[in-house]
């Protein structure tokens, strides 16, 4: 069906073209500001700016649903429900758990697959279990493991869909690891890692391209023996072509923090993720888990954020992307275009996603209407309005 996206200010990568139009045929954009009568439906924009869908390249959950065990219908209920905030991409990601519960979990993102071929859950992201328990956060350090070359190409093998693994290099066979995760077209990426700043500079050269939720799970400068010894923070910023991504929730990093990272690396190494866990959509005060249910870990949601029990961490957080969105918009100011560079066109680029991720001729129509305030007023996923 013929639509015209009208009224609206149109969202470039390049700039923010006022007073405009967007027309879309067969699920693409087909032209930007030219208004075809021929339209069988005609979206008034009111005035908004028209930015692109959302793609969230790290999210556990939501709605009391974790997609390490969920089952492919509660997938695709999770993947409503951030559609529903303007996620019009995702990967489904997982975290340490037993080998068994998370092979199960691949295998139902399969069917999930195999049922959606073109939904919103692109692929898999694997958060572990290569991880150091040192800095394990929310993680179960009993089924954390040290990573292989071998074992990447079986996951590679069996499924496909798997596009990034995260990793913490310093572990024998991390090197490895993510050299060959690079060769067989995954995103390796530093996380949960204990390693000093000269290690990740070596991952890098050995294929790890971006930080797992950058400060969380990681260490700055510390003293060894009166010392000081730069450590994977202090990496991030320097490798110039190292990408970061950030939990941009208001919580698990202050706006201090933003403003820094977003001054150094420069928005086009910065993606935004949610990290989202079952909590999310959740009220404050509500108790909850992370994790699988048989091996779960007590949460309690608190000043919009999931914490453990015993407040010893942070769980994932409860954030939606437009959360996101909003508070960096509030700490770099309403720059359109490096929020949706971000948001979405940056995240594209990693995933090697050539069809979406920006407004332009010829790509998906995955777009958002949000008004002046940054509230959603219309979602379009491959063309079609979401209710």
């Amino acid at each position: 069906m013929k639509t015209l996206i009208k009224n609206v200010n149109v969202v470039t990568a390049n700039e923010v073209i006022f007073n405009s139009a967007v027309f879309i045929e067969d699920g693409k954009i087909c032209s930007i500001g030219t208004v075809d009568t021929s339209a069988k439906k005609v979206i008034d924009g009111k005035g908004g700016y028209l930015i692109p869908g959302f793609i969230d390249m790290h999210c556990h959950g939501g709605i009391e649903i974790d997609f390490i065990d969920a089952t492919a219908e509660e997938m695709q209920k999770i993947a409503s429900f951030h559609l529903s905030h303007g996620t019009t991409t995702m990967l489904a990601t997982t975290l340490t758990a037993k080998e068994s519960t998370t092979e199960n979990c691949l295998k139902t993102f399969a069917e999930y697959k195999k049922n959606n071929p073109d939904g919103v859950l692109y692929g898999v992201h694997m958060e572990g279990p290569w991880f150091s328990p040192k800095q394990c956060g929310a993680q179960d350090v009993s089924n954390m493991k040290t990573p292989s070359k071998a074992e990447i190409e079986r996951i590679k093998q069996a499924y496909p869909f798997v596009l990034r693994v995260s990793c913490a290099p310093e572990l024998d066979g991390g090197m490895e690891f993510g050299k060959r995760a690079k060769e067989l077209g995954v995103i390796a990426s530093v996380g949960h890692t204990d390693a000093d700043f000269d290690t990740v500079c070596l991952a890098h050269e050995n294929g790890y391209e971006l930080m797992t939720h950058f400060y969380s799970g990681m260490k700055g400068t510390e003293r060894v023996n009166l010392y000081r010894v730069a450590g994977a923070v202090e990496a991030g910023y320097y490798l110039e072509d190292m990408n970061v991504e950030i939990i941009a929730d208001g919580r698990h990093l202050p706006d201090s923090l933003l403003k820094l990272i977003y001054k150094i690396k420069g928005v086009d190494k910065i993606s935004l993720i949610t990290d989202a866990t079952r909590g999310c959509g959740l009220a404050n005060g509500t108790e909850s888990f992370i994790g699988p249910k048989e091996d779960a870990m007590p949460i309690v949601i608190e000043n919009d954020v999931a914490l453990l029990k015993d407040k010893s961490s942070f769980a994932g957080s409860t954030a939606t992307f437009d959360r996101l969105y909003k508070v960096m918009a509030n700490v770099i100011g309403k720059d359109f275009v490096s929020l949706s560079k971000m948001a979405s066109l940056n995240p594209a680029r990693l995933l090697g996603l050539k069809d979406r991720g920006e407004i332009e001729v010829g790509k998906r129509a995955d777009l958002i209407i949000v008004n002046d305030s940054l509230e959603i007023q219309n979602i379009f996923h491959k063309g079609e309005e979401v209710k």
